[in-house]
């Protein structure tokens, strides 16, 4: 009995949002008019708040992005998605050839600062890095507009491979260089009055 009501209740939901957002058919179903009832109810209070959430969601992004798009006349998200991949290959490139001129044109002063102990500790030990990635998906979460600047926050799903190598060739960290899902979450940010995105922050997180 459990089954079929729940049989039942898939059945009138597909039905709901079918006749939403496409062509309604004729369904006929034999219920109860008590359970008619609670499955009505159960629909107007699920399936209408979903629409108004995503309804909502979409309309900030979409005034969000218009407004980045009259502060920046040139830049569409498109365009930025894929000139944040690019940056994100440079800094990392930079991180792992120990290009400080790279870094410092790329990254706030205080991210370049944190690169640079930790390539100056690398190249103490001797040691250099191997770093390969591919990216898998990069997503725009958020955009926040300041008074003189603009942040766009970032997520880069990627699959990477990354080794401390010794003078011999020899890796201890990953010496089957084994690659890594990885979700790194970057701020972008870019005065008003100037031409370039620099990174402000960075995390990151295994999946």
């Amino acid at each position: 009995m459990l089954l079929l009501f729940l049989i039942l209740i898939s059945v009138l939901i597909f039905f709901k949002l079918f006749r939403e957002f496409g062509k309604t058919q004729k369904i006929i179903v034999n219920l109860s008019k008590a359970d008619k009832e609670k499955l009505q109810k159960a629909l107007e209070e699920i399936i209408p708040i979903n629409m108004k959430e995503q309804s909502t969601s979409t309309q900030e992004n979409n005034k969000d992005l218009l407004q980045l798009k009259e502060k920046f006349p040139d830049s569409s998200i498109d365009s930025f998605l894929i000139k944040a991949e690019e940056i994100f290959d440079a800094v990392f490139n930079g991180l792992a050839n120990s290009h400080h001129h790279i870094l410092k044109t790329l990254l706030s002063e205080d991210l370049y600062e944190n690169f640079a102990v930790q390539i100056q500790k690398r190249e103490r030990r001797d040691l250099r890095q191997e770093l390969l990635i591919k990216h898998k998906k990069t997503k725009l979460e958020k955009i926040q507009f300041l008074a003189e600047k603009v942040r766009i926050f970032i997520t880069f799903d990627v699959s990477q491979m990354s080794a401390m190598v010794n003078i011999e060739g020899v890796s201890f960290d990953n010496p089957k260089r084994l690659y890594r899902d990885v979700i790194h979450k970057w701020i972008f940010e870019r005065e008003y009055k100037k031409e370039n995105w620099i990174v402000s922050k960075t995390s990151a997180s295994e999946v």
